[in-house]
C-alpha cells in the first residue's frame, strides 16, 4: 500500500528570533531505494506545564520514495508516492543511520 506525501513549499523556518519551529525534507539511499524524510526542529520551546528546553528536534521517515515528484495538488504543491517502511530490522538499521545514540527520536509513519 502506498501513499501520497506533499512536499513543503520551501524549508520552513516559523517563528520569533531565539524560537522558532523548522522543518526541512531530505532523502537518503538505503539498501538501493531512496527513503522520504522530514526532519523537524524547535527552538524555544515551552509546554503548557511550564515547563522550558532550549530544542526538541525529530525525524519523520514518510516512506521509500515510489515516484518523486510526479503531478502536484489543487494547491500547486508538489506530490510524491511513498510506501512505508513496515520491516522492524529495517526501522531500527534507518533509526541507526538517522540519528544515531541513546534516545532515539525517529518515527515512521
Amino acid at each position: 500500500m502506498t501513499s501520497l506525501y506533499t512536499h513543503l513549499e520551501r524549508d520552513e523556518h516559523v517563528g520569533d528570533e531565539g524560537r522558532r519551529y523548522s522543518a526541512t525534507e531530505n532523502t537518503l539511499e538505503f539498501r538501493g531505494r531512496s527513503v522520504l524524510y522530514q526532519y523537524v526542529d524547535s527552538f524555544g520551546v515551552t509546554f503548557c506545564t511550564g515547563d522550558y528546553v532550549p530544542y526538541v528536534g525529530t525525524i519523520n521517515v514518510k516512506g521509500y520514495v515510489i515516484r518523486w515528484k510526479f503531478a502536484t495538488n489543487e494547491e500547486g504543491q508538489p506530490l510524491t508516492e511513498v510506501e512505508p517502511i513496515t520491516d522492524r530490522q529495517e526501522q531500527e538499521e534507518l533509526t541507526s543511520l538517522l540519528w544515531p545514540g541513546r534516545s532515539p527520536r525517529v518515527s515512521f509513519l
